[in-house]
């Protein structure tokens, strides 16, 4: 197949590249030669902006398009403008952000979706961010049609060469070992999917020429926080000791869930983990077993080149992730004293 990627170099189209050209694909990036811009010498290179213009696109066809990289209806429209008539398939990454709420467990594909404050509005933040990608959606299924169109909502995407670091926190601070502040409770669900997974999935819809929309995230039988931590302390330092503190303390101590402590989320916003995959199940979705991927991204986070790169992301500002160890310590010594959480 002749596949054109936007985006291709940094996290999941990463993935989705080394994946289509292990698979003989004839691949083309365009991207804007900021993130690993020697990669995949075998594919051609298309260098420019989702900010600027999209001519270099003018020439070519492609069998199926895999955008990873659209956050604003712009970025789609300014693509389709020179795609359309010129693809057979057009597979769009949005997010399960985009659905209007994630206040009951089991969103399906069919939920309404977000619809934000101001449609014309391009600063992308935790709150135009999902509706932002909603109408990213809109913007391809009328552009592509129902019949070539693949709507993919990914949930948390995580393994090696994720630059946001929320996944990747938990793995280095169980090697670090020691005593492990583990919020709230061991029965609250969690979601995430390693990005490799996503990609294989991706593509096989993409060679299947798949059209609908499509919630991915794994794994695919339902895990816990405690099954998640329970596996990364026997797989990355079996000697960490986990001390489970209750979410009200923790919130009460001002700690931020999803940042200061990644994953994690509140009781009350705990259906974010809890989205439906039926619909990616029935079409093939694997996920690799847990402890694969938290080794992969162990022995990923070592390597000296494993921090994001410089180049800003065209995606939301990222805040910075993770309990300071001295922030830890003085909140489990205060757990186990009894003493009340100080903000």
């Amino acid at each position: 197949m002749r596949i054109l990627i936007l985006g291709g170099t940094r996290f999941l189209g990463r993935h989705l590249a080394s994946l289509a050209l292990a698979r003989g694909h004839a691949l083309t990036l365009l991207h804007r030669g900021q993130s690993g811009p020697a990669l995949f010498p075998e594919a051609r290179h298309l260098l420019a902006d989702r900010n600027g213009s999209m001519d270099l696109l003018a020439q070519g066809e492609w069998d199926v398009a895999i955008d990873t990289s659209a956050y604003v209806p712009r970025h789609v429209r300014s693509v389709a403008a020179v795609l359309k008539g010129r693809v057979g398939h057009y597979q769009l990454v949005s997010s399960i952000s985009a659905y209007a709420s994630l206040d009951t467990p089991g969103t399906a594909e069919d939920a309404p979706l977000a619809t934000p404050a101001d449609p014309t509005a391009e600063a992308i933040t935790g709150e135009t961010y999902g509706g932002l990608k909603a109408l990213c959606e809109a913007e391809a299924l009328q552009a592509f049609g129902r019949g070539a169109c693949c709507i993919v909502r990914p949930g948390l995407l995580v393994g090696p060469f994720d630059p946001t670091g929320r996944w990747t926190w938990w793995v280095q601070r169980l090697l670090r070992g020691g005593d492990v502040l583990a919020p709230g409770t061991p029965e609250a669900p969690v979601q995430f999917i390693d990005a490799r997974d996503a990609a294989a999935w991706m593509l096989d819809q993409a060679e299947r020429g798949s059209t609908g929309a499509f919630n991915l995230t794994g794994p695919t039988q339902p895990l816990t926080m405690g099954g998640f931590l329970d596996t990364a302390r026997a797989t990355l330092q079996p000697g960490a000791r986990l001390h489970w503190v209750e979410e009200a303390f923790v919130l009460g101590a001002g700690v931020a869930p999803w940042s200061d402590l990644p994953v994690w989320l509140p009781r009350a916003s705990q259906p974010l983990h809890q989205v439906d995959i039926g619909r990616a199940l029935a079409t093939g979705l694997h996920c690799r077993p847990l402890a694969q991927t938290l080794r992969d991204t162990a022995a990923w986070a070592a390597e000296p080149a494993a921090a994001p790169p410089p180049a800003a992301s065209a995606g939301p500002a990222r805040p910075a992730v993770g309990l300071a160890p001295d922030s830890e310590a003085a909140l489990l010594a205060a757990w186990a004293a009894g003493q009340p959480a100080q903000p």
